[in-house]
């Protein structure tokens, strides 16, 4: 019943958002343990949750595309450690999260806003968003970039 409903609506009216990685393979840090390549579960997920933001700020009939040009994720490996904690992911001050990102919004087929921006979060250890999630930081950093941008909240 809910495939017939969210097909009988024009495509024109439901938000959505696209998002793109270009070269992933080349971003400084979206990898797991410490390997340089990007991990295909991290920007699955990251795109996942970029879509859900979506929903959630842009308004019936508009369309956002982002192209994803870097990421960092908070934190880093420190092999040298021992003890197993080798393949954790350490947070310092000095590792906030990063996201380069170039983005264009369109309503209606007409593009009302586009831009540039490289997100971070210096303080993200004292934003008081902890969690189990290991995008933790992250999405609190992307949840603030579509506040501040979209400032539309329908939940």
């Amino acid at each position: 019943m809910a495939l017939i409903v969210a097909i009988s609506i024009p495509a024109h009216a439901m938000a959505g958002v696209i998002v793109r990685f270009i070269d992933p393979d080349r971003f400084t840090d979206a990898g797991t343990n410490g390997f340089r390549s990007a991990d295909p579960g991290t920007l699955a997920e990251i795109k996942a949750y970029l879509q859900r933001l979506g929903g959630r700020f842009l308004a019936p009939g508009q369309n956002l595309t982002i192209d994803i040009l870097d990421i960092d994720l908070a934190g880093a490996y420190e092999p040298w450690r021992g003890g197993g904690l080798g393949d954790v992911r350490i947070t310092r001050d000095i590792t906030p999260p990063r996201f380069k990102l170039r983005y264009v919004l369109t309503e209606k087929g007409r593009r009302t806003r586009s831009g540039e921006e490289t997100l971070s979060d210096m303080n993200y250890q004292m934003n008081g968003r902890f969690g189990s999630d290991r995008f933790v930081y992250e999405k609190a950093l992307l949840d603030d970039w579509f506040r501040r941008m979209f400032p539309r909240d329908r939940s």
